[in-house]
Parts: C-alpha cells; sequence; structure tokens
C-alpha cells in the first residue's frame, strides 16, 4: 500500500471516528481502488454520492476479492470529492501569487462530482461560489518623484500578504537652481547665494531635470472561511 493510501486512511480514522462511535466496527470500513491509488473511509461517509448510495446498497456484490470497490475515475479529483465528502468543506483552488483561481481544475471537478452525484458540490462549482471564498482588494499609488523614503513608505503600506507590483518611469520637471550652484532643491527662497531674490526667480534659471517616477499597485486577497468551511457531512446527520 502506497504512503498516500497510509495518509489517507488514517485522515478518515481522524476525520470519521471523531463524529461516529460506530467507527471500529469493520464493517463499516470501505476500501477505494481509484485507478491507481487506495482510498480507506467509512460507508455513511460515501452516501451523500447517489453514485455510491447505489452501489454500497447491498444490491450489487461488485467488490473485489479483496474486499474493495474498484472505480475507474482520476484519484486526484477523487481526493476532493471525498474531501468534502468527509467534512462538508469545499475545494479552493487559488493561487496566492498570482492571485487567481484555478477555474480549469473546477471544471474537471465539475465533471467527476457530476458523475458521483454530489449535488452540493456541482452546485457551489456550477454557481462559481469559490469567488466569493476570497476578496481581492487594489489599491493604486501614483510617484511622480521617487525616493528611497517614499519607496519605503510605500513598502511599508503593504501587508505581508499582500503582493506589490511596482511600475517605473524616467520623467522630467522643471526645477529652479542658482546660478551659482549652490543646492537649493529646486527651492529659490532656499538659496544662500548673493544674487537678488528677483532675479533668481528669473525663467533663464529653471532647468528641466530627470525625475523617476513609479506607480505602485498593492493587491490584497482577504480569505472568508465561512464561505467555504461547512460542518461536516458526519455532523449533519447526527439525529
Amino acid at each position: 500500500m502506497s504512503s498516500y493510501s497510509d495518509d489517507a486512511s488514517r485522515s478518515s480514522s481522524f476525520t470519521d471516528g471523531a463524529t461516529r462511535d460506530d467507527f471500529s466496527n469493520p464493517g463499516d470500513r470501505v476500501t477505494l481502488q481509484v485507478g491507481e491509488r487506495r482510498f480507506t473511509t467509512l460507508r455513511d461517509t460515501l452516501v451523500e454520492s447517489s453514485y455510491f448510495a447505489a452501489r454500497l446498497s447491498g444490491r450489487w456484490n461488485d467488490a473485489d476479492a479483496d474486499g474493495s470497490y474498484f472505480v475507474d475515475a482520476n484519484p486526484a479529483l477523487f481526493e476532493h470529492i471525498l474531501t468534502y465528502l468527509r467534512s462538508g468543506n469545499f475545494p479552493v483552488f487559488f493561487d496566492s501569487r498570482s492571485l487567481t483561481f484555478d477555474h480549469a481544475k473546477y471544471l474537471a471537478l465539475l465533471g467527476e462530482a457530476r458523475y458521483f452525484g454530489v449535488r452540493k458540490l456541482v452546485e457551489w462549482i456550477e454557481n462559481k461560489k469559490y469567488l466569493d471564498v476570497v476578496e481581492i482588494t487594489r489599491s493604486v499609488i501614483v510617484d511622480d518623484d521617487v525616493t528611497s523614503a517614499s519607496m519605503h513608505a510605500h513598502m511599508s503600506a503593504a501587508s505581508a500578504d499582500s503582493k506589490v507590483d511596482l511600475s517605473t518611469t524616467w520623467g522630467q520637471k522643471r526645477v529652479r537652481v542658482c546660478p551659482y550652484n549652490f543646492p537649493h532643491n529646486g527651492s529659490s527662497s532656499g538659496c544662500t547665494c548673493d544674487l537678488p531674490p528677483r532675479e533668481r526667480e528669473g525663467d533663464r534659471y529653471i532647468k528641466d531635470e530627470l525625475v523617476l517616477r513609479a506607480v505602485v499597485t498593492i493587491t490584497t486577497a482577504t480569505f472568508n472561511p465561512d464561505r467555504c468551511l461547512g460542518n461536516g457531512m458526519a455532523l449533519e446527520r447526527v439525529d
């Protein structure tokens, strides 16, 4: 048995055993051979699926010699089907780096959910309810004269789980200069040369200066767990 099968079995024991007193009864356990992988769970876990409700009803005796049931399906996708049946938690296929959903994977899972007759999961994917799980907000800051201090302020404003995109260009701005090259950061009133103030205001002491401009986009993803987490299918069946 593969290490994954061991993990799946242990996960089933923890998830289902925590909510069912009859877990110790081996007759309630079901082993599924899905493609090349094995899953061990409980009969009650599977019966929300109309496929398994029918197959495990006793009307057909199609178990293999070792007692397992062969299911010709994609095991990677079935893992998500079984996770939902165990917990009632809907799958979230979201890439926190690109801040995008994996729509292709949802489409593939929808086909499997229809095949196994898991109605609530089908409706959740069809209605794209997964889009409500993550709220994406964006703020845009335009900095016309980038300095190390301003960039530090922009980066400090972003939370640790935010994505920061920076776009820079070179531009020009008109600044006043001292005829004697005294530095005054473009402000003629701050010049310390002995030229009369009125003369310092003349257009001949204005020049174009290169400046770095930046557009800072901060994107934040906020997860809403109440939009995808269930109470567990086992708990829902407790009388």
